[in-house]
């Protein structure tokens, strides 16, 4: 994890030597897309959850983005964020649980971009995920993730906004109090960010 970090604060830092570059701090709001679930190994424990919900979280960064020519360019973040699962159901004995994931993790991205135009900006890449913290979620579920991130964003001045969705490459699977569950692990993050 830490030669990922290592690199990635290379590359930003890089940029922000360049005159055709671009850096500054980003923050905003994640948008969990699945809840932790049983694993579908699980399917004859399905009673045992009446329902999963998800609720959504924060993150907080720095990005760079080097521009290769007048639309090309390359970027890359890394970024601390925060997101919060509830699991919720019935043990079997009609004892109702309340279970809170906390999953705290620093992720790094590698991207390449088009300008479409003077204010509107596209890009793909990928990204590494891994968790920094010792509660029920990184018990559960393995660390770190790869996956793959598409966004798009508005520069309007020294302001970008940025929405990107962030997919796994693999689901994640687990054992909580001896019950698989799996996390089909996807968000998106509406980002508001300042270049310095």
């Amino acid at each position: 994890m830490k030669k990922y970090i290592a690199a990635i604060v290379l590359v930003v830092a890089t940029t922000a030597v360049s005159a055709q570059s671009r850096w500054g701090v980003r923050t905003g709001l994640n948008y969990n897309l699945n809840a932790i679930g049983l694993d579908e190994a699980a399917a004859s424990a399905q009673q045992i959850f009446e329902g999963q919900t998800s609720d959504n979280g924060y993150h907080l960064g720095v990005f760079g983005r080097q521009y290769l020519g007048d639309q090309l360019y390359t970027s890359a973040s890394l970024i601390y964020a925060k997101n919060t699962h509830f699991l919720e159901g019935n043990d079997g004995n009609n004892n109702l649980y309340y279970e809170r994931f906390d999953h705290q993790f620093l992720q790094l991205d590698a991207n390449i971009g088009l300008r479409l135009l003077k204010t509107v900006r596209a890009e793909g890449g990928v990204h590494f995920q891994g968790t920094i913290s010792d509660n029920a979620f990184s018990n559960t579920f393995d660390s770190p993730t790869a996956g793959y991130n598409v966004g798009l964003g508005v520069d309007l001045w020294k302001l970008s906004l940025d929405v990107t969705y962030y997919g796994s490459f693999a689901d994640h699977t687990g054992t909580w109090n001896d019950i698989p569950l799996s996390y089909n692990r996807s968000n998106i993050l509406v980002s508001l960010g300042v270049q310095l």
